[in-house]
């Protein structure tokens, strides 16, 4: 479906959103489960090259594309904001700009799907796979996105998809998948379930903290994934935070769990060996030597010291959430090869156990960077 737009679509984007430029082409850009996104280019007079990010929403997703919008557009203007405060003149490619209609609305509806568009970050280039040479820098993207949202209001954000890291709802969910059992898979996938159900003790930590008044709610990204983050082509210095569509409040835990869950596996998430999955501990030193002196500053040492317990939480909310797809018919996350979803539970249901048994040293790698900021 991804690659059947055609040109005469980006040209009335291109008019919808008052783009300079006539069409020159549009490819798609493979990764994400979710929406389908393209680059465009546009010839401008002067015979120069533009480029724009086009992205069709997945409307099943997002049930409310306009709540989307609206986070994502005050979040990257409270942080231009920042930016011009501390000097940065190269705005265009530290954060992104989401342009709007004549109407002031941010997308545009055809046959075709829901539609918007975006800056693209110039002289960059992203990864979709973990990249040694890349870690603290992506620590360090994450890390800075939370510190120049610090003292941002969350009340004033949307909450575009309830419960999203909910992790106990999560395994309620999954429990009701499988009582369900609709496409009668839980007889081969009991064992994932029965093992992720044994590990499954602590998903309220971070809720409980809460309660307790112990853990603040910050303005957190919720997809940290590498892939997440635009590189400078040549320095690979870490430019902009991409892909604001889960921006919401939430633990900061949530942001530091889900990106060393994806960065510091020592096998892709959806490996066919999955079972062998481990955390990587030296990439993990790596991420939080990044992450941790931009936040040091101004996390709550009970937000400094349960940052390891994200990993888990997110790591089994993720395999919950992967073998509740599977059972249910594989309904939400794109699948790619037959069983995508149980494969992927698999994977995060091994790493989540490994995790738990190196958990003391994760413990003590944050306490050491910690003490050194």
């Amino acid at each position: 479906m991804q690659n059947q737009l055609s040109p005469a679509v980006f040209g009335e984007l291109i008019r919808a959103f008052s783009l300079k430029g006539v069409y020159v082409r549009h490819f798609a850009v493979c990764g994400g489960n979710i929406n389908d996104t393209y680059v465009l280019e546009t010839a401008l007079p002067d015979g120069k090259i533009r480029s724009y990010v086009v992205q069709r929403i997945n409307r099943s997703v997002f049930a409310s594309p306009e709540d989307v919008a609206e986070n994502a557009y005050a979040v990257t203007a409270h942080i231009e904001e920042k930016l011009v405060s501390q000097g940065v003149t190269d705005l265009h490619r530290r954060v992104l700009h989401y342009y709007r209609k004549s109407d002031g609305t941010f997308f545009h509806t055809l046959p075709e799907g829901c539609f918007r568009a975006l800056s693209y970050v110039y002289d960059s280039f992203g990864t979709d796979q973990p990249d040694p040479r890349l870690l603290r820098g992506t620590g360090q993207a994450f890390g800075r996105f939370q510190a120049l949202l610090a003292d941002f209001p969350t009340e004033k954000l949307h909450v575009t998809i309830p419960d999203f890291h909910n992790t106990p709802k999560r395994f309620a969910d999954l429990a009701a998948s499988a009582r369900a059992d609709v496409c009668g898979r839980l007889a081969d996938v009991r064992g994932i379930y029965e093992k992720l159900l044994s590990m499954a003790g602590q998903v309220d930590l971070y809720d409980r903290l809460h309660a307790q008044g112990k853990l603040p709610v910050r303005v957190v990204h919720n997809d940290t994934k590498c892939s997440n983050v635009m590189f400078d082509a040549t320095t690979l210095e870490p430019l902009a935070v991409i892909d604001l569509d889960t921006v919401m409040p939430g633990f900061a835990g949530h942001d530091f769990g889900d990106a060393v869950r994806f960065a510091c596996n020592t096998l892709p998430e959806d490996a066919d060996d999955g079972e062998n999955a481990r955390l990587d501990l030296d990439a993990f030193a790596q991420f939080a030597q990044g992450f941790l002196p931009e936040v040091g500053k101004f996390l709550t040492p009970t937000e400094l010291e349960t940052l390891p317990d994200g990993v888990l939480l997110l790591t089994l909310e993720l395999a919950a959430r992967f073998l509740k797809d599977d059972l249910d018919g594989d309904v939400y996350f794109k699948c790619h090869k037959t069983r995508h979803n149980r494969v992927r539970a698999i994977c995060q249901t091994a790493l989540a156990g490994d995790i738990t048994r190196k958990m003391p040293e994760m413990r003590q790698i944050v306490q050491r960077i910690c003490a050194e900021i």
